[in-house]
């Protein structure tokens, strides 16, 4: 198989542990995307979090907010996937507030932070006292519930009584609590790259995807080649096609040099 893309997650895939990027991995994935690779970052965060971590001329596009939105960084322009709507938001809210320790409504740039106040004096994350607060499209929410031990049960709950919402139960590779993830109804990490697939001609065999952790699975189980970090949780690891080194070790561009040896084939 002849690959065209090469997509990636970022937290636990290709940030260290410390939220940084080596030099290494940074200047294999420029002489990557210099062959005619078409490098996609594809990720829960927003991004204006992106470029508070990484330079943006390593990629061509970005997938953000687990799939909501693809950024072409090449033009400076967004197309949108999918947007929660207000009532949905303020209905979710009002049922499960009393259950969460804290919730998020994340847009394109922003993370607004409800029920725990995060005082933080980063741009992209703002706390808020009311939903109303909020004056743009909200395209993902997470739920972080006061009882862990019902996970299952508000999944569950959500799922049926919410027909335009996805959610989803999301783990990181590097934690082992768990919270709930809500993205328009069709909408995740699998899908928009499916979506960019078809813009750039560009089949989801012909993709190479690296992943860790919950949200990276039906990416996993579609592309043609997925890869799983070596500190990937387990279930990431069965449903990849391979495995890397871990995240510290500069897995991506090791694996890449092994499998592609810096060539690109027509």
């Amino acid at each position: 198989m002849n690959y065209e893309l090469i997509a990636m997650d970022f937290d636990g895939t290709l940030l260290r542990d410390d939220k940084t990027i080596s030099l290494n991995t940074k200047s294999i994935l420029k002489l990557y995307k210099d062959l005619g690779y078409l490098i996609v970052g594809v990720t829960a965060r927003t991004l204006e979090s992106i470029k508070d971590v990484l330079p943006l001329d390593i990629f061509n596009y970005l997938i953000i907010n687990n799939g909501a939105s693809i950024y072409n960084v090449n033009d400076n322009s967004m197309i949108y996937q999918g947007t929660i709507d207000k009532e949905s938001v303020k209905d979710i809210t009002d049922e499960i507030e009393d259950y969460c320790d804290q919730i998020d409504y994340v847009t394109d740039n922003v993370y607004y932070t409800y029920l725990q106040k995060k005082e933080s004096n980063l741009e992209f994350i703002k706390d808020i006292d009311s939903v109303d607060e909020i004056g743009e499209q909200v395209t993902r929410i997470n739920l972080f519930l006061k009882d862990k031990t019902k996970i299952t049960y508000y999944y569950e709950l959500i799922k049926s009584r919410y027909k335009n919402i996805n959610c989803f139960i999301m783990q990181d590779s590097e934690s082992t609590e768990k919270w709930l993830v809500l993205n328009p109804k069709g909408v995740n990490k699998a899908s928009t790259l499916k979506e960019l697939g078809k813009i750039e001609n560009i089949s989801l065999d012909e993709m190479i995807f690296f992943g860790d952790g919950l949200n990276d699975l039906e990416v996993m189980k579609e592309v043609g080649l997925s890869v799983a970090m070596g500190n990937a949780l387990e279930e990431i690891k069965e449903n990849a096609k391979d495995i890397t080194k871990s995240n510290n070790e500069d897995g991506i561009v090791d694996y890449l040099d092994k499998k592609l040896n810096r060539q690109k084939y027509n």
